[in-house]
């Protein structure tokens, strides 16, 4: 069976303190981003499939707009903070983390510093995989058992210095395989708009987007 993930990551307006370079996902219309999550619950729906919103980066507007609207259409989600930012100006900090964890969502990690995985030698991995581990699951008193990974980048390599994880999550879009270690999910971008989850579901569920994007994730696990 396959498997609906969205990713969003900034909501709201956008504060000076973030790279401007997220701009290009920063969902700044927070009306939008509660028709999208509507429209993804009844598209899975519709097609008999399971959904899971996720939300990168770990900005402010996780917990003050992204978590309330999941929790009013009884939904969670799984947030996947950078440990070297949490408590930093525009993240969220070790508290915020602990209230959404309470609240049911659930915690992930996005690494320490939001690098590419893939150009980051051992000692780099060894902070991005373990220490941001346990920074996050020190700041929420819980296990960290996803991630997701920065930029979508990885390999082999990646893959293996991620063991601690149960689930990794990827930035390869179309739909996941249920169950599947290693989940693709699609990202919010600017151009998105009231629709565009159904068409994104629709057309990713034709067999032919099916076979290209599995081998696309295999060429990457491999290579």
């Amino acid at each position: 069976m396959r498997q609906l993930n969205i990713t969003f990551h900034g909501l709201g307006a956008m504060p000076a303190t973030v790279d401007a370079g997220e701009a290009r996902v920063w969902c700044a219309d927070a009306a939008l981003y509660a028709d999208l999550v509507d429209e993804a619950q009844a598209t899975a729906a519709a097609h008999g499939i399971p959904l899971t919103i996720t939300f990168d980066d770990g900005n402010l507007s996780d917990a003050t707009i992204g978590a309330p609207v999941l929790a009013r259409r009884g939904l969670t989600g799984i947030f996947f903070p950078c440990a070297g930012r949490i408590g930093t100006p525009g993240y969220l900090d070790a508290a915020a983390l602990r209230d959404l964890h309470a609240g049911g969502m659930g915690i992930g990690s996005h690494g320490w510093a939001h690098t590419d995985w893939r150009r980051a030698d051992d000692a780099a991995m060894a902070r991005e995989i373990g220490e941001a581990k346990d920074r996050i699951e020190q700041a929420i008193g819980a296990p960290v058992t996803s991630a997701a990974i920065p930029f979508g980048s990885y390999d082999r390599r990646v893959l293996r210095h991620a063991a601690p994880f149960a689930t990794v999550y990827t930035s390869d879009g179309g739909l996941a395989r249920q169950g599947a270690r290693v989940q693709s999910r699609t990202s919010y971008t600017t151009d998105w708009r009231r629709g565009s989850v159904a068409r994104l579901a629709e057309t990713e569920s034709r067999a032919p987007r099916r076979l290209r994007g599995g081998l696309k994730m295999l060429y990457k696990s491999m290579r």
